[in-house]
């Protein structure tokens, strides 16, 4: 799903490219607007703020990038390592808090006052309070065993890259509609597939330092457009 979702997106951007003679308008916006997820109990605030531009002979086609900054907190969490010769390890979380900033690509089609688009991060970065976390592993004597069943200290991995792509790795995705009600707001209805990527201090199996679980949850927000 998730690389079937960035080649679309990818896909889109390139086609435009390519049709695209001249750009014509540059158009920017703000949304403001908050994530949730009722069975991990996740709230997820979020702003961002974008720029998009219209094709000429496609007015109705823009390609934009943007920077989003948010938060991801919730409750207890089970996190897994990318590596598969580690499958079964997992580092548990009693809560999760994690905030960030990223920068992201966005393809998007409007048709009348609705705008359906789509948007990745591409980089970013994220912090957050370190806590302990309870290392468990399916292993019975591997690089980490001097802290299996034991606490840990971990925080949110700083430095991240194409958290659609790749595992470990905090960042979001989203499908979207604006919907317009005048020239000055709307409202933004959306869908994130998110990842949140904890690192532990010590090097646990395998080397292993990096843990990450998927979140998938309805946005809702409102709309602003900005030097139009």
């Amino acid at each position: 799903m998730k690389h079937k979702f960035f080649s679309l997106l990818i896909l889109c951007l390139f086609s435009a490219s390519l049709q695209a003679q001249s750009l014509s308008r540059v158009t920017s916006g703000l949304d403001l607007g908050l994530g949730y997820q009722g069975t991990d109990k996740i709230w997820a605030p979020a702003i961002m703020y974008h720029q998009d531009l219209s094709l000429k002979h496609f007015p109705w086609m823009r390609l934009g990038w943007g920077v989003r900054t948010y938060g991801i907190y919730g409750g207890a969490s089970q996190l897994a390592p990318k590596a598969s010769a580690s499958a079964g390890d997992t580092l548990s979380l009693g809560k999760i808090s994690t905030n960030g900033i990223s920068f992201l690509i966005s393809a998007s089609v409007s048709f009348g006052p609705v705008e359906i688009g789509a948007n990745t991060d591409l980089i970013g970065l994220a912090f957050g309070t370190k806590r302990s976390a309870l290392y468990t592993s399916a292993s019975l004597d591997g690089e980490g065993a001097e802290f299996y069943n034991s606490y840990v200290k971990a925080g949110p991995s700083s430095l991240n890259a194409l958290p659609l792509l790749l595992s470990n790795n905090n960042g979001q995705s989203e499908i979207y509609a604006r919907i317009w009600f005048n020239n000055r707001f709307g409202v933004k209805l959306g869908y994130n597939f998110g990842q949140t990527s904890y690192s532990s201090v010590e090097k646990l199996d395998n080397g292993q330092t990096r843990f990450s679980t998927d979140y998938h949850y309805p946005y809702l927000g409102l709309t602003f457009p900005l030097y139009n």
